[in-house]
């Protein structure tokens, strides 16, 4: 009798498993509330960002290329339900490429679009970080009411300029949660030339770079002055000063972003491995909990291994070296069992 009991238990199991091995391959879906994350990933695709100073597998890579594996590393670690857009900077404008899509149902495409992103689509040489900033914070509300902001750059203001003449954040600090992602080391590098096939034809030299800001007004306009180094609308920037000296290098500001971060309210946070920013994008604090196409594979794969566990213990409960196994155990809880005995 007990032996077509245990019989009948693990045909009985053997059934649940099919069943629910079956019903896995219909890949079953069913909304149900769940912790999402909506995030609006923007890369400066400025010329500073070629600079290649980080190793990958003793390989050097550039910044962008940095950034572009970490944000499809963190397109893998979003839960479905997620939302994310795409954006792309260079001078004072971020360029929303890509509209939020739910990362799951698009991911190819996303990550097809990330893998494409290039310096060549830059549309202008310069790089206005905090109107770059400002724009997409400004944007961000726009694609969806729970967006996040991920801005990867090394926060280089080029050309450099002067400090009176930025531009005043117009928003509230902390209405837009996210990160100012620091790209690049402290030391800094030269910035190198590539032609059309992205190969290097040399590097930037002092003399080639841009030396005054293009926007502004002169704080005087006498020739004396000029002629001791206030020149042109953004005064300040003659030949000698200290902005322009190494301005040909390129090296991550973070000073200038943890300025950024404190008017904005973002968290500025520096890249050094690609996968550290799947641990940003998924943190608490950035959670958005809505209705959202579960996928139920995971739970019923839970109710599968518990069967089949039942199934092992069923088959191999009369085996000797199991019988065995179970005596040893439970001789080692009695042996531990006496030592704590008082006086022992």
């Amino acid at each position: 009798m007990a032996g077509n009991s245990q019989a009948d238990w693990r045909k009985r199991c053997l059934i649940l498993i099919l069943l629910l091995l079956t019903l896995v391959l219909f890949k079953p879906h069913w909304r149900l509330p769940n912790r999402v994350y909506d995030w609006y990933f923007v890369v400066d695709i400025t010329q500073s960002m070629n600079v290649p100073d980080y190793q990958v597998a003793g390989k050097s890579i550039s910044r962008l290329q940095m950034a572009k594996q970490s944000i499809r590393k963190t397109l893998s670690a979003l839960p479905c339900g997620s939302q994310v857009a795409l954006g792309m900077f260079t001078e004072r404008n971020v360029v929303n490429v890509v509209e939020p899509v739910e990362v799951c149902s698009h991911f190819a495409a996303l990550d097809q679009t990330v893998a494409s992103m290039d310096w060549r689509m830059a549309w202008a040489a310069d790089s206005f970080i905090s109107h770059g900033v400002y724009h997409a914070l400004e944007q961000a509300p726009q694609l969806g009411k729970q967006m996040r902001v991920m801005f990867f750059t090394d926060g280089q203001q080029a050309p450099p300029a002067n400090p009176k003449y930025m531009p005043s954040y117009a928003g509230k600090p902390g209405d837009v949660q996210g990160y100012l992602v620091g790209m690049g080391q402290s030391t800094p590098s030269k910035i190198p030339k590539l032609d059309e096939k992205n190969a290097v034809s040399g590097y930037w030299e002092q003399e080639e770079v841009q030396r005054f800001g293009n926007f502004g007004m002169a704080e005087t306009l006498s020739v004396l002055a000029m002629e001791q180094g206030q020149h042109d609308r953004n005064a300040g920037h003659g030949p000698g000063n200290a902005l322009l000296e190494n301005a040909h290098l390129s090296a991550l500001d973070a000073q200038n972003l943890q300025r950024l971060a404190n008017t904005t309210g973002l968290h500025f946070v520096r890249l050094e491995a690609a996968a550290q920013s799947s641990g940003w994008a998924t943190g608490l604090g950035m959670t958005a909990w809505r209705w959202a196409e579960t996928d139920l594979r995971p739970w019923l794969a839970w109710p599968a291994c518990v069967a089949w566990g039942v199934y092992l213990a069923l088959t191999f409960a009369g085996h000797p070296w199991l019988g065995a196994g179970w005596r040893a155990w439970a001789g080692v809880r009695q042996w531990g069992r006496a030592l704590r005995r008082p006086g022992k």
